[in-house]
């Protein structure tokens, strides 16, 4: 047994590592204190130290631990159910919050999260029952509010609109809070259609979301535009290419560019392809391991080994992940929808020679206007103008790239053009990819009982309709007052 004193000092030790997210670090200073003392504590820190490099099944049998050493209460039932959303255990997750609202029944995260878990499901009446008990809590909640009206118009009222406005003159509220009045404002506003004043008021509401996550957004801008562009050059100059029978498909794009479309649509052929979502496991591999460590850095640091056990391992890895997400790599087919692997397709199509690739693109001025219109806290670049268009001629240079090499095995669907003609696409798309289509797949994309946890959720779940860009026209001369011709 060891003092309380020293445990403690052991675990301040841990916590300034988890705070500057060195959580290696704080792993291995917990890992030896638990085998010298069982304590809640211990377990609880290490838990989230683990949750934080997408160790999920070691995060939630430390939580668990926990939980028996101690006893359920709030915050270990949340997180624990926090851990569970994470892998798409969704039933695990619901059951956990409802235990927590059973301890208090007005918990706030409990009803959000419960909310929006119902409405990932398809089931918009359950969140939106959920949400309004948010907001007999929490009349100011104006989170809540923004997902009411993205559920039904009707929530968008001049007596909310009024609120909102007072609300902003008294500054009586979080930040975040503030950046969701804002896009309540925004909504007003397009619904009346203001839509100079709706494109200030998002652009006040990202803004204001970015100056408080500053540091996050350098350090990932820097990631993507500068540190894995040098690592992926490497990783071009190697010859070394694995064998692998696995045949995933990988459909990526930026945001609002038709990719959860796509995926659904794949995902709902008769060779029963389990969807992936939005999973980001390369990306949370190269976090997780320190693949390319210090962020801030001009120059790459790198601790892969470019030989073949490298890429050996680092596939062991993501396979690894894939199993957490619940995503079963013992079918040879499956799908990943993460949006950033066009920044990672070299290293990709040397782990997974048989993988096909597909692109969603759409209009740019579309695109730039659709990750204006909704918010992705943690995409941190979508939040200001300039890095959208930036990173908007990234992935542009990176798709023109992979097609003048021919290379990789990748298809280009267009939204719009797809929009016009689904069949035809939808069917050209499939013979690319090698799975069968009848002339129902739309019908049972839309008809289908799945998760989607984009914003896309409740666009998906209708029937395809044609886009028509005569709506930019509204748009395009306030967003020239950005300059956006020079940089596009």
């Amino acid at each position: 047994m060891i003092s309380n004193t020293l445990i403690q000092s052991e675990i301040d030790k841990a916590l300034s590592y988890f705070k500057k997210a060195n959580y290696h670090d704080a792993i291995e200073i917990l890992e030896k204190l638990i085998k010298k003392q069982s304590h809640f504590i211990i377990y609880w820190y290490l838990g989230h130290c683990y949750f934080r490099i997408y160790d999920y099944s070691s995060a939630i049998d430390c939580i668990k631990k926990s939980i028996q050493l101690k006893k359920p209460d709030i915050l270990n039932l949340s997180f624990l159910a926090e851990i569970y959303l994470q892998i798409y255990d969704y039933d695990e997750s619901v059951k956990l919050f409802k235990k927590v609202l059973e301890i208090e029944k007005t918990n706030i995260n409990a009803l959000s999260k419960l909310a929006k878990t119902h409405f990932e499901l398809g089931d918009s009446d359950v969140a939106e029952k959920y949400y309004n008990e948010v907001l007999k809590v929490e009349p100011n909640n104006f989170s809540a509010q923004y997902e009411l009206i993205k559920l039904n118009d009707k929530y968008l009222t001049d007596d909310l609109l009024r609120k909102v406005d007072k609300n902003i003159i008294t500054k009586d509220q979080d930040y975040l809070n503030s950046v969701f009045s804002k896009f309540v404002v925004a909504e007003g506003f397009r619904k009346n259609k203001n839509y100079k004043q709706e494109l200030n008021s998002l652009i006040d509401a990202h803004t204001l979301f970015l100056e408080n996550n500053m540091t996050a957004s350098d350090q990932e801008f820097n990631y993507f535009t500068n540190l894995l562009p040098k690592f992926i050059s490497k990783i071009k100059c190697s010859k070394i290419k694995l064998n692998c029978d696995l045949k995933p498909i990988f459909v990526m794009g930026l945001p609002r560019s038709g990719t959860t479309l796509i995926e659904n649509i794949i995902s709902s052929s008769d060779d029963k392809i389990d969807p992936g979502s939005e999973t980001g496991v390369v990306s949370q591999i190269f976090f997780s391991k320190n693949i390319i460590s210090d962020y801030n850095s001009e120059t790459l640091n790198s601790n892969f080994n470019f030989e073949k056990d490298g890429f050996e391992s680092l596939k062991s890895l993501i396979l690894d992940q894939y199993h957490q997400l619940k995503i079963n790599t013992k079918k040879e087919v499956f799908i990943d929808k993460s949006l950033e692997n066009i920044l990672y397709i070299d290293l990709i199509s040397k782990i997974f020679p048989n993988a096909k690739f597909v692109y969603c693109k759409r209009d740019k001025y579309a695109n730039l206007l659709g990750i204006l219109k909704v918010f992705l806290p943690n995409i941190y670049w979508s939040h200001s103008i300039e890095n959208i268009i930036k990173i908007m001629n990234l992935y542009n240079n990176k798709i023109e790239e992979i097609i003048s090499e021919n290379k990789i095995k990748i298809k280009v669907i267009e939204l719009e053009k797809f929009s016009h003609n689904p069949n035809e696409i939808s069917k050209d798309l499939f013979n690319f990819l090698g799975i069968n289509w009848h002339d129902k797949i739309l019908i049972n994309s839309i008809n289908k009982k799945r998760i989607i946890k984009t914003v896309s959720n409740l666009q998906v779940r209708k029937k395809i309709s044609k886009h028509d860009l005569s709506y930019l026209d509204n748009y395009l001369p306030f967003l020239r007052n950005y300059d956006i011709e020079k940089l596009i």
